[in-house]
């Protein structure tokens, strides 16, 4: 038997291909005033977000970033990035780490099977007795 999946009409929002777009394409819920739309054969895809962002539900979380450490590589303050527990990661992938009692966001580099994180201001070699454990991977970003 299949199974149904039912969501919410706020779960998804329509996604239109930037070639289709119209000046003259308006969307209308029930209760509010409708408007002819021309070629109204045109229908939208429905896009859920966290269908598409999500790809480990059980092993993902979201971060707000509060400094600009990886500024130079488009990670600001006040982003929110996608991170994945289960992900393994491999070098250059940017990473959510725990080093000496600190959670951090840094790119991972593998030099000779060794870790380093880098950020804006250099690269920091990981000492093997160094307290150092990687969260997860970050797959997405969300700029607000």
């Amino acid at each position: 038997m299949a199974q149904t999946f039912v969501f919410e009409e706020f779960q998804t929002v329509p996604v239109a291909g930037l070639s289709d777009m119209t000046p003259y394409m308006q969307l209308s819920g029930e209760g509010h005033p409708t408007f002819p739309i021309p070629g109204e054969e045109f229908s939208f895809m429905r896009l859920d977000l966290s269908r598409a962002l999500i790809r480990n539900p059980a092993h993902t979380f979201f971060i707000q970033l509060n400094d600009d450490s990886l500024s130079g590589s488009g990670y600001t303050a006040g982003d929110i990035v996608i991170v994945d527990r289960q992900a393994s990661p491999r070098n250059k992938d940017v990473i959510i780490a725990y080093l000496e009692g600190e959670f951090i966001i840094r790119r991972l580099i593998i030099r000779d099977e060794l870790p380093a994180l880098e950020w804006d201001e250099g690269i920091l070699e990981i000492e093997p007795d160094t307290s150092f454990n990687i969260w997860g991977v970050v797959k997405d970003i969300i700029r607000i």
